[in-house]
Formats: C-alpha cells, sequence, structure tokens
C-alpha cells in the first residue's frame, strides 16, 4: 500500500467502525496515521448525516459529532465530474463517481451490490478486510 493512498470508504464502513469495531475501524487507524486518505463527495456527507442518525442505530448525538467530525478532518472532498448508472442501487454510484473524481484506486464497502462490480476503470472495490490484507 501506498503511504497516503486515495481510497473512498462507504458510509457502512464509518458506521460499522464507530459501532462495532473490527477491520473497519482498522481502517479508520490508517486513515488517523496518514496511511491513507479519503476522498469524499458532498452527497456521501448527506448520505453519512443520513446514516448516523437512523434511530436503529440508536448512536447518542455526541457520538454522531464526534463520527462526522472525523470523517471531514481526514477527508478531501471532490465533486464528482461524471455521473454513472452502474450499481444495482442507482445510491451506490456515488462512491464510484467520487472514486473517479479523485483518482482513488479503491472504494471500501460491506456493500453487497458495489463489491459485485468488483472494479470499474481500474478502481477496485473491496471490503475492509481485503483492504486490510492487502498492506501486508
Amino acid at each position: 500500500m501506498v503511504k497516503g493512498q486515495k481510497v473512498v470508504i462507504d458510509v457502512n464502513i464509518f458506521i460499522s467502525a464507530f459501532g462495532w469495531g473490527g477491520k473497519p475501524l482498522k481502517v479508520m487507524e490508517l486513515l488517523e496515521r496518514g496511511e491513507i486518505k479519503n476522498c469524499i463527495s458532498e452527497e456521501i456527507v448527506k448520505e453519512l448525516c443520513t446514516a448516523i442518525a437512523y434511530h436503529k442505530l440508536a448512536f447518542p448525538k455526541k457520538l454522531q459529532t464526534d463520527i462526522l467530525e472525523f470523517v471531514l478532518a481526514y477527508s478531501d472532498i471532490h465533486e464528482p465530474a461524471e455521473h454513472l448508472n452502474i450499481a444495482s442501487d442507482a445510491n451506490d454510484n456515488k462512491f464510484v463517481e467520487c472514486a473517479l473524481s479523485a483518482n482513488a484506486r479503491f472504494v471500501i464497502t460491506g456493500d453487497k451490490g458495489l463489491l459485485s462490480l468488483n472494479q470499474f476503470r481500474g478502481i477496485k472495490i473491496i471490503t475492509a478486510e481485503e483492504f486490510l490484507k492487502m498492506g501486508r
């Protein structure tokens, strides 16, 4: 793994990291150490804000704020130049669009629909576990 490697981290990875830890949390640790750089778009930030406030997650307001602050502190915002229609769920296209505009090499996700794409124009779409194995 190249230091400062650009990636796009799906909202579900942030939710998993802060809610349950595990491999997604290890990805957050790479972000904190500057080993990877997350790229986000305005659309991804909006989805994150909605997701962290889901009633079923029961994340306290302080944790919601901490998650949002963390993501913004360790991410560069990119405006997608191209709109795609490749994912089975149209809401997932934004992650690949962001990766394209940022020249990111990876989309890290737990979303089965996105993962089924495998890759798109040289962007690998992989799980947190697969990403972590690459660096070893």
